[in-house]
């Protein structure tokens, strides 16, 4: 169990005598086949389905002529670079927001959501109503950063509270000991375990186990024995920090079972028995854990690289912040004339080609030392977090005919990394006009319409050369984002069955998020298509949650998002050249 009891799905250390904000109502999101009813039937050329039944709603009043409604005024914005409404949290109150956050799995997989998903968390936008006290809501934020693995973002958060309470504080020493600032941590835990502190109920116990830790990290057996045991009677249950400290009071060895996810907090406590070797750990380390590791740079170098690709493909390190981690690293050996030698070890390769193609002499060079690190990627689950690392590189190099076998990865990279003018070139240069087309429908600059590009798409289509999965999730795409989808397109979806597969979010959930979005409820809306998504985002969703998912974020004015969301979905079924 590890700390899941302190610091697990329901955060009692939030808890405000049995307040848990991440408390599952119900249980978490259960994935279900889609009805007959909402299947795309076969036949006919299906017509565009820009509006649903339960979408159209009369207003209980007409508006006068010239009057201008609610909906249609553009939202006033967050005072930050979040690019969301000051009225984020528009619809919800506390209460509802714990139970949106119950159904997710934190960190979002999906790089477009994740980046979503911190801005959220970043956003300066008013708090939501409900809330008994600003530091509950703080709070939440900063566990919900926690949980990703975002602690960099967390230390922001933190320092813009001026007056913290408790619970923030709580917090605080968690984040402290966790990244091995032991004093700091230790000193907040011998003022908040104090009666004056005001800790609500089950903190209590919480502090305990935190100050019993504090107290065998000075050596102090007896204490933390007895830091155990009061733990205990408060109903703390983590088993693996109270074996630790009941055997440290008692001089033994403790008996212990490494549990399914190993937490930041478990591996200090595991450090208390002796050196811990972090690569043993890695496979079930939490966000948390993976952050911390690939910033210690007085760790191992190769323990630094591998805790840093972890985490990005758990999305809790940014992609600039992993190209860093390669960079900083002394490395010797004959890997860093030629990555590609035989004998280098598999855990440095991508830090050393990345190294090698900042150096390159030549565009040849460079280019076949960034196509490694992109292949590389795919095969290890980090594409698309590795194609916005790699993307600055690629960005340098001029398409040019003897480059024409890096054009698909590099159009690709650079749709991820949001550089559309720099794929369009590479597209333009090789003729690819189905690549052309697709960074016209990512394209935020782009609205809806007519795109002349897709003809190239159509006509793959109408030769039966798009797959039944990428033709059906193209046409959903299209229509979500009010793009004119192609006779062709709509008679080859036509003519095949709808892919059953994909995750689809319990019945009711894309009937609240198409509420939301309507009503413009912003934060309702991202929290509500995230889960609709489910935990594979847009890649892993069946196309009728897709669509409503990109059709909402589009409708809050989250064109860019919409439209990224919208990537990720199509890339990895796009069709690709044979030869590349």
């Amino acid at each position: 169990m590890g700390l899941a009891m302190l610091f697990g799905p329901a955060c009692s250390a939030l808890a405000q005598e049995g307040w848990n904000p991440f408390e599952p109502r119900g249980g978490q999101v259960k994935e279900r086949r889609p009805r007959p009813s909402e299947a795309v039937p076969s036949g006919p050329p299906l017509p565009p389905m820009r509006e649903r039944s339960w979408e159209r709603q009369a207003p209980p009043l007409a508006a006068p002529p010239g009057s201008v409604e609610r909906s249609e005024l553009a939202p006033i914005m967050a005072p930050d670079n979040s690019g969301l409404p000051l009225d984020l949290w528009r619809g919800l109150d506390l209460a509802a927001l714990e139970g949106l956050l119950a159904g997710l799995d934190l960190p979002p997989r999906s790089p477009a959501l994740h980046q979503l998903w911190r801005r959220m968390l970043l956003s300066q936008a008013e708090p939501p109503v409900g809330a008994p006290g600003g530091e509950h809501f703080q709070a939440l934020r900063l566990e919900a950063l926690y949980r990703s693995g975002l602690l960099a973002d967390m230390a922001a958060v933190l320092e813009g509270i001026a007056q913290p309470g408790p619970i923030v504080q709580t917090l605080r020493a968690r984040r402290d000991i966790g990244l091995g600032q032991r004093e700091a941590g230790c000193e907040a835990i011998k003022a908040l375990a104090a009666p004056s502190s005001g800790l609500p109920g089950r903190l209590k116990g919480e502090m305990q186990l935190l100050a019993g830790y504090c107290a065998a990290a000075a050596g102090d057996a007896q204490a933390a024995g007895l830091a155990a045991q009061l733990a205990r009677e408060e109903g703390i249950d983590a088993e693996l920090p109270l074996a630790v400290l009941t055997a440290f009071g008692a001089g033994d060895k403790p008996r212990l079972s490494m549990p399914k996810q190993v937490l930041l907090l478990d591996y200090r406590f595991l450090e208390l028995l002796g050196p811990v070797d972090p690569l043993k750990v890695l496979e079930r380390a939490e966000p948390a854990l993976l952050a911390m590791l690939a910033g210690d740079t007085g760790g191992d170098p190769k323990m630094q690289v591998a805790a840093a690709e972890a985490a990005l493909r758990r999305n809790a390190l940014a992609p600039e912040a992993v190209a860093e981690v390669y960079r900083r690293q002394v490395l010797a050996g004959p890997g860093v004339a030629d990555p590609a030698s035989p004998g280098i070890d598999p855990l440095l390769r991508r830090a050393l080609f990345l190294r090698a193609a900042d150096v390159a002499p030549t565009a040849a060079q460079r280019a076949r030392f960034l196509r490694a690190i992109l292949d590389d990627a795919r095969r290890s689950g980090a594409r698309l977090q590795t194609g916005r690392l790699v993307a600055p590189l690629i960005a340098g190099l001029a398409p040019a005919p003897d480059l024409a076998w890096l054009t698909e990865p590099a159009i690709e990279a650079l749709l991820v990394a949001g550089d559309i003018d720099a794929a369009r070139r590479w597209a333009e240069a090789a003729s690819r006009w189905d690549w052309l087309a697709l960074a016209d429908v990512v394209d935020p600059q782009r609205r809806g319409g007519r795109l002349p590009s897709l003809a190239a798409v159509a006509d793959l289509a109408a030769h039966g050369r798009l797959a039944p999965d990428p033709l059906h999730r193209l046409a959903t795409v299209l229509d979500a984002l009010d793009v004119d989808v192609p006779i062709p397109l709509w008679e080859a979806a036509s003519r095949t069955p709808q892919p059953a597969g994909g995750f689809l979010p319990e019945t009711g959930l894309l009937a609240s998020l198409a509420e939301a979005s309507a009503r413009k409820e912003a934060g309702r809306t991202i929290l509500l298509a995230m889960r609709a998504l489910g935990p594979g985002g847009p890649e892993g969703a069946n196309p009728l949650a897709l669509g409503d998912a990109v059709r909402a974020l589009k409708r809050v004015g989250l064109e860019a998002d919409a439209r990224r969301v919208a990537l990720e979905a199509l890339l990895a079924a796009w069709p690709r050249a044979a030869a590349n």
